[in-house]
């Protein structure tokens, strides 16, 4: 096999005159940008094509317009040895799906036919899964007085009181100009804006309490704070590549904060049954479905489920949304002697 100059790169000759580009400069292989171009969010890209670069090193394939040119026969074969393989090392059926996406679209989106119902097969049942607890109001309780970090702090109320997935930090990246000021000392917040998935989740007045403790923090700092400034910011430093928290920060801060906080938490496969992330959602949405005054359409809205065709039909106003939401400030609230007491000194 002809080695390329570049898994992601590779030489194509002359001069395009009607454009006045020089061809000679590398391009990204056809294959591979087809396959990021049918992926919308920057977070889901980022993982798809980690899945997929890891199964180009084990095809030991050196390119992907390569693997892309591959018949039928040997796209299954590799596709068949994949799964036996992390059979092998004992991955669980969850892992191994997701591992198995990346390569999947890559081979959907080049017209790549391979048998689906053959892998489909080979993958081991599904086994029960980790991270369906939710942390206790105790967890983050103890998680507050663990860190003295504000950003720590703003985040573990932001998630605790929106319910929010993980990538919402930047996908696309939160700002600042995406929270409005509510009644009661709440804050909306526009998450996944002009996505599909966009939806107004809101903070509670403690978690808006945190949230400008670590604002005023940062302008204490002399940064330069803009509506396009994101709502949770890295700090500066040359291992940075750029200004805001990263999914996959968030999660290292949290998980690292459980650790030193102590929070229980128990091995299920591959997975804690308290996610670092996860564990808030789990919580939100207990709290909201176990209220029997909240309008369990809402609740559904308020945690970006599709929830059939209310989902798609039903469209309440953000103002009909925080009404929903103000009925579980008092159970989603983690500290309520102190907010009150903040709330009558200010």
């Amino acid at each position: 096999m002809k080695k390329l100059q570049n898994v992601y790169s590779i030489k194509v000759a002359n001069f395009n005159p009607s454009t006045g580009s020089d061809l000679n400069k590398p391009r990204m292989q056809r294959s591979l940008l087809i396959f990021e171009n049918s992926i919308k969010s920057r977070f889901t890209k980022r993982e798809y094509k980690h899945r997929l670069k890891t199964f180009l090193k084990f095809t030991g394939i050196e390119d992907y317009d390569t693997l892309a040119s591959l018949d039928s026969d040997s796209i299954q074969s590799f596709l068949e040895d994949y799964i036996l393989d992390m059979k092998v090392r004992g991955l669980k059926s969850v892992t191994i799906k997701n591992y198995l996406s990346g390569p999947k679209l890559f081979f959907d989106m080049n017209r790549k036919f391979y048998h689906r119902k053959i892998l489909a097969k080979m993958i081991p049942e599904m086994e029960k899964e980790g991270n369906d607890k939710p942390y206790t109001t105790d967890d983050i309780k103890v998680m507050l007085d663990t860190t003295t970090i504000k950003r720590t702090k703003a985040m573990i109320h932001f998630f605790a009181s929106t319910g929010a997935r993980p990538n919402v930090l930047e996908d696309p990246v939160l700002r600042l100009r995406h929270l409005h000021d509510m009644p009661m000392g709440c804050k909306a917040v526009f998450l996944y804006e002009g996505s599909r998935e966009e939806y107004w989740a809101f903070l509670t007045p403690e978690a808006t309490i945190s949230l400008e403790e670590y604002m005023e923090e940062r302008r204490q700092a002399r940064e330069s704070i803009t509506p396009e400034s994101p709502l949770f910011a890295n700090r500066l430093s040359r291992f940075t590549k750029s200004g805001h928290l990263s999914t996959t920060s968030s999660r290292e801060i949290m998980s690292n904060l459980i650790k030193k906080a102590g929070i229980v938490r128990f091995k299920t496969g591959e997975r804690f049954d308290k996610a670092a992330i996860y564990g808030f959602r789990k919580r939100f949405n207990t709290t909201l479905k176990t209220n029997n005054s909240i309008n369990y359409n809402i609740a559904e809205k308020l945690m970006a489920h599709k929830n059939g065709l209310d989902g798609v039909y039903l469209k309440p106003t953000r103002e009909q949304c925080f009404a929903e939401f103000i009925k579980a400030i008092p159970d989603l609230t983690i500290f309520p002697e102190k907010t009150i007491l903040v709330q009558n000194q200010s």
